[in-house]
């Protein structure tokens, strides 16, 4: 009786651990198959309620599917007009590049006359200002002349001693025996007291400096009461203005005399000017250089040199812009690769056949 009341417990436990092992699988099973959740929104619930509901966020969606592209008649259109404005851009960049030959290798230079004194007194009068443009002849400078205006009356004086002492010995030429020995040397003193007189005429002038040709002053350092020596710079008179194009060798093919040239100017911004081809120098750049390349020694790498293109400016296109055209100023230029040449170039041309 014993016995049988000790077994009937075990039975009746025996279903209790059925029952757990599988409620352990089934919480397994689930875990497995919820195996992608973050535990912030599942596993921490408390923590939720702590917070009083502040950091409640609503959950991301996921795996939503994305909108697609889809083409409408304006998309469309939109797409056609760029293809064809690209398309448009392209060849025009193409044609001009094939029909020119550009560079920005370039610079304006001119004629610069340095003004100097040719002989040393104090300026009384100075007669420009700067960059102002004088004529071929203007007075700019004058010197006090009072030390030359003595030098001249000592050589008048000089002179007409002489020539009285000559105009004497050749009116007693017949009448009177006088040997050809003092004739000549009358004659030889009078003429030259003649020049020393023309040569201090020529210093009394030489206080009066002028312009030598038509342009614009520039770089002046002379002021009134300066003292002024020979050879002493005193300012610049800078006469016209053409471009300097360093062209590469390889672009030189097409390349000919008295071809139209497009050319712009960095200082003068929105203008462009017009141009002719007028020489090509002789050698390239490297060629007049200090310290010329000597390519029969050591390793040899070949480098495309530029040669300097002479490029004149035409007087219609620049004669609102004369004064603000001066030499160094950086520029571009395009050179027309086709047939037609400068007017005034082929009259050049024939005038020198």
């Amino acid at each position: 009786m014993n016995d049988q009341s000790e077994s009937s417990p075990k039975q009746e436990d025996a279903p209790s651990k059925e029952e757990l092992k599988r409620e352990i699988k089934q919480e397994i099973g689930e875990a497995i198959q919820g195996g992608g959740k973050s535990s912030d929104h599942e596993g921490s619930p408390e923590k939720e309620k702590g917070d009083g509901g502040k950091n409640d966020k609503p959950e991301e969606k996921k795996d939503e599917p994305k909108e697609k592209f889809h083409w409408t008649p304006l998309k469309i259109i939109g797409l056609i007009v760029l293809v064809v404005i690209v398309a448009i851009v392209g060849t025009y960049y193409i044609i001009y590049a094939m029909a020119h030959e550009t560079t920005d290798d370039a610079y304006t230079t001119g004629f610069v006359h340095q003004i100097s004194s040719r002989v040393t007194s104090n300026v009384t009068q100075l007669l420009i200002v700067d960059n102002q443009f004088v004529k071929q002849g203007q007075v700019l400078v004058k010197l006090d002349p009072r030390d030359f205006l003595v030098q001249v009356a000592k050589a008048q004086a000089n002179y007409d001693r002489a020539k009285a002492d000559f105009d004497r010995v050749d009116a007693l030429r017949n009448d009177v025996a006088i040997s050809k020995q003092d004739y000549d040397q009358t004659k030889t003193n009078m003429e030259v007291a003649k020049a020393n007189l023309d040569d201090a005429n020529n210093q009394l002038s030489y206080c009066t400096i002028v312009a030598p040709t038509d342009g614009y002053i520039g770089n002046r350092t002379v002021e009134v009461g300066n003292r002024v020596t020979v050879g002493g710079a005193l300012m610049a008179v800078v006469q016209d203005v053409w471009v300097v194009a360093n062209y590469k060798e390889t672009q030189l093919g097409k390349m000919k005399k008295n071809q139209h040239v497009k050319i712009t100017v960095d200082a003068i911004p929105g203008q462009t000017f017009v141009g002719h081809v007028d020489s090509f120098s002789p050698g390239t750049g490297s060629t007049f250089a200090l310290l010329p390349p000597d390519n029969a020694t050591g390793n040899f790498t070949k480098i495309v040199q530029r040669v300097p293109v002479k490029i004149l400016f035409e007087p219609d296109s620049i004669k609102d812009f004369r004064g603000r055209l001066a030499p160094g100023l950086s520029v571009e230029t395009a050179v027309e690769l086709d047939q037609s040449v400068h007017p005034v170039g082929d009259q050049n041309n024939k005038a020198g056949q």
